[in-house]
């Protein structure tokens, strides 16, 4: 049975073959995309794409294989070839593979490693100089590629006219291929673009799911199969991970099948994501007790220092509620108890307001002890050269539309943020991020800090084109109050690595920079950004 039909479908929207009409253009991926494209044509060399299992690093792969294919205004001037499975044994077998993928014809086991290599340099000067044409080589599963095969794609490069280099190479990877780079920086020095393709957010989330079914759907009578809650949950599953997204949505379908049912809501992809992986599932329900166990205890920790809970009967009336609901999962009690946040949360889990931003917004407005939460980070003067969407992705990480709004509220004498000249004062609201942007248990290297935002963030754009590897990251805490901090983006195991890697910053970032073990347990944060892109703009 196609039960893709069953649901007013013409055909399966959550299919996990790469299929190239169901590719969701994200901004995360349709950024990596033209920056490759425009690398590749501009002949620019070599090209690396960073990504987690799932992020959707082989869709694009296809992706620009097909860009290039069906180009009108290319003619056949750009060859694409694919290395799917680089893990090889030794630089002989590299090589062919590399001449057979090229259709380099060869004589077997009389060719040498320099034969191969000679082969390959006239190839590449007949398509690239007497034909015009641009050869690119787009590696998958970039990190299983041996330490000789760096060396011998470092060769490749070397290849080159006056005016451009004679092959385009993309490698697309995990991130174990990070240390690789780290290991091989004579390779390392070599890579024009370096793009860290993320899981989608939220918006993109809803927006993935529901282009597909779109796309899949009879015209003008496409389905709407997921409620508000019911997408929200898939996202806190998934985590934005596409492949997780389409395996979770497949059976999200086949479950309202088997029930009867129309639309998939809250419980329904809760379920089922515990059907589709023992790991998955309890990642999910830790999540979810987690953060509902954080938002209660911020609750009542904010209402015990306000006066708003008494000593004794608020104390009987949650343990009455414990008693009297036998909810799991801790969502009818919340609703029920607090009566400051059922508006909210009601509203998150019925309307279109993530239950994230629900939880940020009330861990804003009832602030821990000690704590007093600016309504604003700061003012920032827009600089020639630089835009404010930039600027609030340095702040901000990968913002919402919530926090945008926010941004325009702030600054009502902006009429259009897209539009900002030179000279023009930005406010920049103070929004709780929502997770810590900080693994735990690591040692950190702060490279500056201080409470002057002016300073710190000119500090950071200036190095931050000569050391990728620095994050910029606005916090609070009792202790040193509204900060502005620098920090190095990979976390040590021991603070001797973290000392040679201060060691190795120049001056006089060195001399200024601190290893931390951790900042103070009242810290918050304002960005949500764990790492990405390594380009700026």
């Amino acid at each position: 049975m196609d039960y893709f039909k069953i649901l007013n479908l013409k055909k399966e929207p959550f299919s996990n073959s790469p299929e190239p009409e169901f590719f969701f253009q994200s901004d995360k991926h349709l950024g990596c995309l033209q920056k490759l494209e425009l690398a590749v044509r501009l002949r620019r060399g070599l090209n690396v794409v960073i990504g987690d299992v799932g992020t959707g690093k082989t869709t694009l792969c296809r992706q620009l294989i097909l860009k290039f294919a069906e180009a009108e205004h290319d003619s056949g001037n750009t060859e694409t070839h694919l290395l799917m499975d680089p893990a090889f044994t030794n630089p002989l077998e590299f090589l062919s593979a590399v001449a057979l993928t090229f259709g380099i014809s060869f004589s077997g086991n009389s060719d040498s490693e320099w034969q191969f290599k000679e082969n390959i340099k006239k190839y590449l000067l007949e398509k690239s100089v007497d034909e015009g044409k641009i050869v690119v080589l787009i590696i998958d599963e970039g990190q299983k590629l041996p330490d000789f095969c760096l060396e011998i794609l470092r060769e490749f490069l070397n290849y080159e006219t006056n005016e451009c280099k004679l092959l385009q190479i993309v490698i697309l990877a995990q991130r174990e291929f990070e240390q690789t780079l780290i290991r091989h920086k004579n390779f390392a020095d070599r890579v024009n673009l370096y793009y860290f393709l993320e899981p989608l957010n939220f918006r993109e989330t809803r927006g993935m799911v529901r282009f597909r079914i779109e796309k899949a759907g009879n015209t003008g009578e496409t389905p709407s199969l997921f409620t508000y809650p019911g997408l929200l949950a898939l996202y806190l599953a998934t985590k934005g991970y596409p492949r997780k997204i389409v395996t979770l949505c497949h059976q999200v379908i086949l479950a309202l099948i088997i029930q009867n049912r129309s639309k998939a809501g809250w419980f329904m992809v809760r379920s089922c994501a515990g059907r589709v992986s023992i790991r998955q599932g309890k990642s999910f329900r830790f999540l979810m007790a987690t953060s509902l166990s954080a938002l209660f205890v911020i609750i009542v920790a904010a209402g015990l220092f306000y006066g708003k809970i008494s000593d004794s009967k608020p104390t009987k009336e949650v343990s009455d509620t414990f008693k009297e609901k036998k909810n799991p999962t801790g969502t009818e009690l919340v609703l029920n108890k607090i009566d400051k946040t059922d508006t909210a949360v009601k509203t998150a889990l019925s309307e279109e307001i993530p239950l994230p931003e629900a939880v940020a917004k009330i861990s804003h407005e009832l602030p821990a002890p000690g704590q007093t939460m600016p309504d604003s980070l700061g003012k920032l003067t827009v600089k020639g050269g630089r835009t404010v969407w930039w600027m609030l992705k340095d702040f901000y990480g990968d913002f919402e539309d919530g926090q945008f709004k926010a941004v325009e509220s702030a600054n009502p004498h902006i009429k259009d943020l897209n539009m900002v000249m030179a000279g023009e004062v930005v406010n920049l609201p103070a929004i709780p991020a929502k997770a810590i942007p900080l693994p735990a248990g690591k040692y950190l290297v702060r490279v500056a800090a201080n409470g002057n935002i002016e300073e710190i963030y000119e500090l950071y754009r200036n190095n931050q084109k000569l050391l990728p590897s620095l994050r910029f990251l606005p916090y609070r805490n009792s202790r040193e109050g509204l900060i502005f901090a620098i920090f190095l983006k990979e976390a040590y195991n021991n603070p001797g690595s973290a000392r040679d890697a201060v060691g190795k910053l120049p001056q006089p970032l060195a001399s200024n920079a601190a290893v931390l073990d951790k900042l103070d347990d009242d810290t918050v944060f304002f960005t949500n950004r764990r790492s990405g892109g390594l380009e700026a703009e």
